[in-house]
């Protein structure tokens, strides 16, 4: 049995297995360029699909109910420390004071679990969810809660990805919908975990 977590928060949050994938360069390629040339990179074998999933407040819910997910695995989860160390969740979700959805990423939680926790990085985007088509690789905020509004986009940079040469997934997330008196939200999200690869459009990405 893993261990439930609760953060206690007001308004703007204060607290708040891994899928191994490998990049397949040889040493020269990677000598030559790098992991994350798209022109050299291991041919895509996950197809980026859209999928949307309601996770309930951190606080005022029920402490059943799933109020996490793990963009890695791409499953709801109630934030746990689980028995052998490891964290079940990428981001947590609760509503702030002012009907808002607030992200936050597991370190601002348990920041030193036994077996460490992956690092988020979180980054709004002003450009539509459906539009959004490419990950930037700079800008992201390590391990910061973002707050955001419904039809809102956020970003997420996936240190957890478990690539071989430490190379990130990311994702795209936006809020579709807050059912406020169930302390529920709707929540939709592109993860595309291909190592190297920031596309985030749907299908088997190209890089």
């Amino acid at each position: 049995m893993g261990k439930t977590l609760f953060a206690r928060l007001s308004g703007a949050p204060r607290k708040a297995r891994r899928a191994l994938s490998f990049c397949g360069l040889s040493l020269a390629a990677l000598v030559v360029s790098g992991c994350g040339d798209s022109n050299l990179l291991s041919p895509a074998t996950v197809e980026n699909t859209t999928r949307t999933y309601s996770v309930y407040a951190l606080s005022g819910a029920s402490g059943l109910l799933p109020a996490a997910y793990s963009y890695v695995t791409e499953s709801i989860e109630r934030p746990q420390v689980l028995s052998n160390g490891a964290v079940n969740f990428d981001v947590a979700f609760d509503l702030t004071s002012d009907g808002k959805v607030a992200m936050i990423p597991v370190r601002v939680i348990v920041p030193a679990p036994p077996l460490g926790a992956p690092a988020v990085s979180t980054l709004r985007s002003e450009t539509p969810f459906a539009n959004l088509t490419r990950a930037p690789d700079k800008g992201y905020a390590a391990d910061t809660t973002i707050v955001a509004g419904v039809g809102e986009t956020v970003l997420l940079q996936l240190h957890g990805s478990g690539c071989v040469y430490g190379y990130p997934y990311y994702a795209k997330v936006i809020v579709d919908s807050i059912i406020a008196a169930e302390r529920r939200m709707v929540i939709r999200s592109l993860v595309n975990r291909n190592c190297g690869y920031r596309s985030l459009a749907e299908g088997i990405p190209e890089s």
